[in-house]
């Protein structure tokens, strides 16, 4: 029985001291469009709405992107996500 909360030694024992810097901008906490657009497309809580949707679907695209990245990069693991 395999526990999916614990890590495997594998895991533990190579990335302990992984420290990432320089990542990038953090897009999925303050969003994509906020800082594209302006702001004043963002004042009508209708249109908000809208822009809110597309901005979570331009995150789910990008982070599609990372996932294809790690597949053929060598240089990291095929589950991590601290790529830019």
């Amino acid at each position: 029985m395999k526990l999916n909360n614990r890590k495997s030694y594998y895991t533990e024992r190579y990335h302990s001291h992984d420290d990432f810097k320089n990542l990038g901008y953090q897009y999925w906490k303050s969003g994509v469009l906020r800082h594209v657009l302006s702001h004043e497309m963002f004042s009508n809580p209708v249109q908000d709405k809208n822009y809110t949707q597309i901005d979570k679907l331009f995150i789910y695209l990008v982070n599609a992107v990372k996932q294809i990245k790690t597949q053929y990069s060598i240089a990291h693991d095929k589950d991590t996500i601290l790529i830019n």
